[in-house]
């Protein structure tokens, strides 16, 4: 079978057309398919343009009366509706919304596989016909939206505009279409923590100058802090310095946990995720404290850490700690960019004599 034929069987039945209506289908599926291609090129900023784009295509390659993309969102149970094409039924939708969740979409985020519910197919999936006829649906398709770290959303369609019944084929052409919604958006995520890194190294560098132009120690430790979380969207974190003499670590500056935090949390070095960075001299991303034995509580509704040791030369001279109230906060990209920032704020102390001697930081490097 070629690929037309499987195209036309798809869309027209199992009956193939004659030679005009061939070429006429796929001048149709020509077109829908160089839609789709657009949302490939695809920026941060357009990225819903791009899934219009992909919901407008299928509801024309398969002919379908409507078409909809639900994707996950964080924090949330239910997929949330992105993009919709074709003949709205969005009240019918609403009304039954958690049934079809529960039915349909929540089981193809499981199971990873697509889904037909049609009259041709019946057996046990006579509930689901129920369902479909309450939200006056003719036949339905659905199939994962994939992404590099598993499934993100359904792309769904309903009621063929030619009431024929719907076979594998189309299954087939509509995971296509899902497979493109999933480059796209994949795409789009890649352009965005490209464009967000690029903001942050550019803040990086115009923080450097700030932090050089500062003297003063404790105007110096708490301007670290304030960029430092803000940098990184972080409601709380601290300036940490090493005493070596005692083998303590002490919070020169915080942000978000109160002063009192200064006197209250005394750490040795091996001692929590903090102490652990400056024994080791390695950066630590724990998504959730919760799972990790090393964490000391400071403030209890912290569930995310991210910590880089501040470095002159080879020694660990202090800790750059951040917070997050939410699991998984920080990403890899974030550890990078702070470990950048721990640099500048290691050259910023160093102009300002905080690392010579003392005790503090320990022995001045060349």
């Amino acid at each position: 079978m070629t690929v037309l034929s499987l195209l036309s069987e798809a869309i027209f039945g199992k009956k193939l057309p004659d030679s005009t209506r061939e070429v006429s289908l796929a001048g149709a599926l020509t077109s829908g398919f160089y839609e789709v291609s657009q949302a490939m090129n695809t920026t941060a900023g357009d990225v819903q343009n791009n899934l219009d784009l992909i919901a407008s295509a299928a509801t024309s390659i398969l002919r379908m009366e409507r078409v909809v993309i639900l994707l996950k969102e964080r924090g949330e149970e239910e997929l949330a509706v992105r993009a919709v094409a074709g003949i709205p039924r969005g009240r019918q939708f609403e009304k039954y919304r958690q049934e079809v969740h529960d039915n349909v979409f929540g089981q193809i985020m499981a199971s990873g596989e697509g889904m037909i519910v049609s009259e041709a197919r019946l057996g046990p999936e006579r509930r689901l016909l129920r369902l479909m006829r309450r939200l006056d649906v003719k036949g339905f398709l659905a199939a994962p939206i994939r992404g590099p770290s598993g499934i993100v959303g359904v792309l769904a369609a309903a009621s063929p505009l030619d009431r024929r019944e719907l076979y594998e084929t189309d299954l087939k052409l509509l995971s296509v279409m899902a497979n493109f919604a999933g480059v796209a958006i994949e795409n789009a995520n890649l352009v965005g923590r490209l464009h967000r890194k690029a903001k942050k190294l550019t803040a990086i560098f115009q923080i450097s100058r700030a932090l050089n132009e500062e003297s003063d120690p404790a105007v110096l430790f708490q301007l670290i802090i304030d960029h430092a979380t803000d940098l990184m969207g972080a409601p709380s974190g601290t300036m940490i310095l090493i005493d070596r003499r005692s083998g303590v670590l002490r919070i020169e500056a915080e942000r978000g946990l109160g002063p009192e935090v200064k006197e209250e949390i005394l750490l040795r070095i091996g001692e929590g995720i903090t102490g652990w960075v400056a024994k080791e001299g390695k950066p630590a991303l724990v998504r959730d404290v919760r799972e990790d034995s090393r964490y000391v509580e400071a403030n209890p509704k912290v569930r995310s850490e991210l910590a880089v040791p501040v470095k002159w030369g080879a020694e660990v001279v202090g800790v750059l700690n951040l917070d997050h109230y939410s699991p998984d906060a920080f990403a890899e990209e974030d550890l990078d960019l702070l470990t950048a920032f721990a640099n500048v704020a290691a050259v910023a102390l160093k102009n300002a004599k905080v690392l010579d001697g003392g005790g503090k930081g320990g022995k001045e490097q060349p």
